[in-house]
């Protein structure tokens, strides 16, 4: 397949490079280290929305590195009267990234290189999956400038690693390499090599995802995502209803016609 390129802002372009696999690229600005704004948080959302219109598998991926929050010099620049107006837009357009994330019924996937600092590292937490380059960091950072932290990482991070190393990771003076971030199981895989070789290892990566139906995707994320936030039975009352369900579809009558026969499902 040809890579078709769609772009959504300056600094923003989404791109199909196989049938299921769509990446969503953040270039980065001038000096800027991939850091954002809210109009560019704004893109990358419209990005994985239109992307998992099309995908099984969105990937989220920044040129040069991942991400690093929110302009700095922008906000340095704003008088100080005005600068909690130009925070809340950035804030606003990230939860509504970081939600758009978690509903979409696609596998999203960080792919970091470089740094993924402050809002950024609360993008790739949100992702379904991380993948990283070996010379990866992952760095929370708001403490060193004074700011409480958004974009979800408080509750991505403490929900994946408990309270008491959540705390350890947004307080820390250093951070995460990569093969920290791995032992800590915040990321699946650490790969090597230029970005042409890790965006080659990434995309062999994610094929092996790629054959499952959005529906089902969707459904299964919404399970995962319930269930540190319910009881028990209130979690067994969720599956019943969505396995229920799910076992009226064509999706699965396909699914078990497939077992049989001794052959991958047909879920075109």
């Amino acid at each position: 397949m040809t890579t078709r390129t769609d772009r959504l802002h300056d600094r923003v372009r989404v791109e199909y490079r196989t049938d299921r696999v769509a990446w969503v690229v953040l270039e980065p600005g001038d000096e800027s280290m991939n850091s954002f704004t809210a109009p560019v948080v704004d893109a990358m959302r419209e990005g994985v929305a239109v992307a998992a219109e099309r995908a099984r598998v969105v990937v989220l991926r920044g040129e040069g590195g991942f991400a690093v929050g929110a302009d700095l010099r922008h906000l340095r620049e704003q008088p100080p009267e005005s600068r909690s107006e130009v925070v809340d837009d950035i804030v606003s357009a990230s939860n509504e990234l970081v939600t758009a994330i978690r509903a979409v019924p696609a596998l999203v996937v960080a792919a970091v290189t470089g740094v993924a600092a402050g809002g950024g590292f609360g993008f790739a937490l949100a992702c379904d999956l991380v993948v990283a380059h070996e010379e990866a960091t992952f760095d929370a950072a708001y403490a060193r400038i004074g700011l409480t932290p958004d974009n979800a990482t408080p509750f991505f991070l403490a929900r994946l690693l408990g309270p008491y190393r959540a705390r350890e990771v947004l307080f820390s003076p250093d951070p995460l390499s990569a093969e920290e971030a791995r032992d800590f199981g915040l990321v699946s895989a650490v790969y090597d090599g230029s970005p042409a070789a890790f965006d080659d290892q990434v995309a062999g990566f994610v094929e092996r995802f790629t054959r499952h139906p959005p529906s089902l995707v969707g459904e299964t994320k919404a399970l995962v995502d319930s269930a540190l936030e319910t009881s028990l039975d209130e979690h067994l009352a969720l599956e019943r209803e969505a396995v229920v369900a799910a076992s009226g579809t064509d999706r699965f009558a396909e699914g078990i016609d497939a077992f049989f026969d001794r052959r991958d499902p047909d879920w075109a």
